[in-house]
């Protein structure tokens, strides 16, 4: 019996360890074949989800500046929403303007994205101007105003009297509530005086200021927040910037940067009363240099463009004889512009006065 229970002993111990290492074999089955696949797919999903919501998270931040569409390749300007802007006056052009839709930002590519780097505007200079297609011809562009552009479908309906126009309003009311004292002169002036409008073929607009130009600082920030660059070469200039609420209407995408002069501007020329009373305006190619008779100058005078009041000298006619010649009140026959202007220099400048 004894010895039964001796021999007997190890068969049944034998038997136990077998039993428990088929079990382990087929929980790891389970782990390897059930468990850790499923824990994978989770983990996938998982990563799936956090790498959606971050792109959701990227997407959704504000960009201040201007918004990169593709890296070096593409970029929108951070166009300014005129119902947000304060304007000087009550006008239907502003009323209208700001019961518009909020402006979609153009697209930039290529090398229009240097458009998108506004610290970088100074430097630029002209190159920062909004690339701006606009017409020249008449009658088309005859009385060009600013509302024009309020219902502009494609930059070649532009007219360029309608953007200098515009300028031409909103500089004027800037330099007076930044302390300055603008008058309308040269080109600006010649239009008023030939039929009280914008000639339609002209380059820019003309505006002097008394003395030394006040709160420049301001003054530039003040355009800038309405979407305007103001800039310095040769003397102070203001054009349509990238952000301006109407960029969209006005942008010609087909057009290279801006080069000098090639794109509706504002020329700022200072005017100083000397102590022989004599006025020194600047750029003026007159009988006496640039010299004008105290008498001519003070006090001012009014004209108006487009049914609207501008300060100007005294006597317009005699301004416009020594800066045009006695037959300033025929236009003279225009020449095709060349697509590039030459370098700034006070000899072109001046010409550019002599050809209205």
């Amino acid at each position: 019996m004894d010895k039964k229970l001796e021999e007997g002993a190890p068969h049944r111990v034998a038997g136990a360890p077998r039993s428990i290492l088929n079990c382990k074999v087929s929980w790891l089955k389970l782990v390897f074949l059930d468990v850790i696949p499923t824990f994978v797919l989770v983990l996938i999903g998982l990563v799936a989800f956090g790498l959606v919501m971050e792109s959701h998270i990227v997407s959704c931040m504000r960009v201040p500046k201007s918004t990169i569409l593709n890296e070096e390749e593409v970029c929108a300007p951070a166009v300014l929403n005129a119902s947000t802007i304060e304007y000087h006056t009550v006008h239907r052009y502003y009323s209208a303007l700001k019961e518009m839709d909020p402006p979609t930002a153009p697209t930039f590519r290529g090398k229009h994205t240097e458009l998108c780097k506004e610290d970088k505007r100074a430097k630029m200079k002209y190159g920062y101007c909004l690339p701006i297609s606009s017409r020249k011809d008449t009658p088309f562009c005859t009385a060009g105003d600013r509302t024009d552009l309020l219902s502009v479908r494609s930059p070649d309906s532009v007219c360029y009297a309608s953007v200098l126009h515009m300028l031409l309003v909103e500089v004027y009311e800037e330099l007076e509530a930044t302390g300055n004292s603008p008058l309308i002169v040269f080109g600006s002036l010649l239009g008023a005086v030939r039929n009280g409008s914008m000639i339609p073929f002209t380059e820019d607009t003309d505006i002097g200021f008394v003395g030394r130009l006040k709160a420049k600082e301001q003054l530039q920030d003040a355009l800038w927040r309405k979407g305007y660059h103001m800039f310095f070469m040769n003397i102070w200039r203001v054009c349509v910037a990238p952000t301006h609420p109407l960029a969209p209407k006005l942008y010609d995408p087909s057009l290279p940067l801006t080069r000098n002069f090639a794109v509706p501007y504002v020329d700022l020329y200072q005017m100083k009363r000397l102590n022989n009373g004599n006025w020194d305006i600047e750029e003026l190619q007159a009988s006496n240099g640039r010299l004008m008779p105290y008498d001519k100058v003070e006090p001012f005078s009014q004209v108006t463009i487009n049914g609207m009041p501008f300060d100007t000298v005294r006597d317009p006619h005699f301004f416009l004889r020594e800066a045009y010649g006695p037959n300033y009140m025929t236009p003279r026959p225009r020449r095709t512009p060349a697509p590039v202007r030459p370098k700034a220099t006070d000899s072109v400048m001046n010409a550019t006065k002599t050809t209205k």
